[in-house]
């Protein structure tokens, strides 16, 4: 009997599923790493990863889970919400979590997939348009006037 034909009957038995669909869950759904797998199979690290290539199932991007186990449960969220607020900087937000703004900037890239470049275009154009309709004087000669740059 070879080690696949063994690996597949243990992970019948023990988790009463088709290996295909144990590494499948584990790798994709539940985002564990190859070593991961391996240790809850007890087989090499190697191996699974040779299993999960030949089935085509492919790793996710474990980032925010890992970000998730280091900052505490929901950091993800808080952070999409930080970085999306106008009135918070990149600065700020890496200075809530306790690191730098160049970390803040890396962690955006990772979790949007894009430069945050983008995102602070979008922030100072909100600003903008919340600074010109805020700011009016009042002028004993002309009335209301808008401030405009």
């Amino acid at each position: 009997m070879t080690s696949k034909t063994k690996l597949e009957s243990y992970v019948g038995i023990r988790f009463g599923t088709d290996l295909y669909g144990f590494i499948k869950q584990k790798a994709q759904v539940e985002g564990l790493y190859d070593y991961e797998i391996a240790s809850l199979l007890e087989v090499s690290d190697s191996m699974i990863t040779k299993l999960r290539n030949a089935y085509g199932i492919k790793r996710i991007n474990g980032f925010s889970r890992r970000f998730d186990r280091r900052y505490g449960k929901g950091s993800v969220e808080r952070f999409k919400k930080m970085v999306e607020n106008p009135d918070t900087t990149l600065a700020e937000t890496g200075r809530h979590f306790g690191f730098t703004k160049e970390y803040a900037r890396q962690v955006y890239k990772r979790l949007y997939g894009s430069a945050y470049t983008e995102a602070f275009k979008r922030k100072r154009l909100v600003k903008k348009k919340k600074g010109l309709t805020g700011r009016t004087k009042r002028s004993k000669q002309f009335g209301d006037l808008t401030e405009v740059r």
